[in-house]
């Protein structure tokens, strides 16, 4: 008898480690299960970190709940809007060979060599490019198959690709207004408060609607910001900016509060996809 109950103890032992070996797998199985489909990346041309708050942007503010942030960001030097972009799209800054000059005009020659673009289009996603200057047409390669140059607003673009199928989609707005403001009314000021807040109004249903697609991953940063009514300075303010990272599918815990640069904005990209491939790949899911 008693070695018949111990023959019985561990049979019950052993469905019960089957039982939640399955469970378990089924759990880190589905934490896998959904693909990362919509990658946003918002860039607010001029935006001083300092100024975020609930009342000049309550929406970026719940995004931040959602997600992760900082807003110790730096920018490239000396700190201006092509040579910073340039710097977030190759991952080189002006210091290592990336772009010195600020100013572009079109007719003149392109960016060289990948870009986060490359990157997005190589993964299958469909690329869109949006901006509010005229300078940043420097950056359209080959792998943007969308680009809209719009000097006063370009939401009305961006979400015009986000929902024209259920693609994969990659998607960069650039939005001006702030390095208007700044210059003359000063950063930090009342207009350039109340700019922010019409620009947070603005880029809300954009945001709203990449979110009700699902499978998404959000960022917003800038490019620079400023002091008083000057930018483009070595002034410490004048290299500022934030980190706004969130997504339903993706677990960004490791860049909570990083010391972040932009050039490390496109290795961050790269390191998300390359998580997404892992994880598709031992959940047996083509990476296209």
């Amino acid at each position: 008898m008693k070695i018949k109950k111990h023959i019985y103890s561990k049979k019950k032992f052993a469905v019960r480690l089957l039982v939640i070996l399955v469970l378990s797998f089924s759990v880190y199985s589905d934490s896998f299960a959904n693909e990362l489909k919509n990658i946003l990346i918002i860039s607010i041309d001029a935006l001083h970190p300092k100024a975020l708050n609930p009342k000049t942007s309550n929406n970026l503010q719940k995004l931040m709940e959602q997600g992760v942030y900082t807003l110790d960001g730096f920018s490239t030097n000396p700190p201006l809007t092509l040579v910073s972009h340039a710097a977030m799209f190759s991952g080189i800054g002006p210091e290592k060979g990336g772009r010195q000059d600020n100013t572009w005009h079109s007719g003149q020659s392109g960016i060289k060599g990948e870009t986060i673009f490359n990157i997005a289009k190589s993964q299958g996603y469909s690329t869109g490019f949006f901006y509010s200057k005229g300078k940043l047409g420097f950056l359209v390669n080959q792998a943007v198959d969308q680009q809209k140059l719009d000097s006063n607003f370009s939401v009305e673009n961006a979400m015009a690709f986000v929902k024209i199928s259920d693609q994969k989609k990659f998607c960069f707005l650039h939005i001006s207004g702030l390095d208007r403001t700044g210059p003359v009314e000063g950063w930090l000021s009342p207009g350039y408060m109340e700019e922010l807040f019409f620009i947070d109004e603005s880029i809300a249903p954009l945001i709203e609607m990449v979110k009700s697609k699902e499978s998404y991953l959000i960022i917003v940063t800038s490019d620079h910001a400023g002091h008083g009514t000057i930018h483009g300075s070595n002034h410490p303010d004048d290299a500022k900016l934030p980190l706004i990272m969130a997504s339903d599918v993706i677990n960004l815990a490791k860049y909570k509060g990083i010391k972040y640069h932009v050039k490390q904005l496109k290795p961050i990209l790269e390191s998300v996809l390359k998580l997404q491939n892992d994880n598709n790949q031992i959940e047996g899911i083509p990476v296209k």
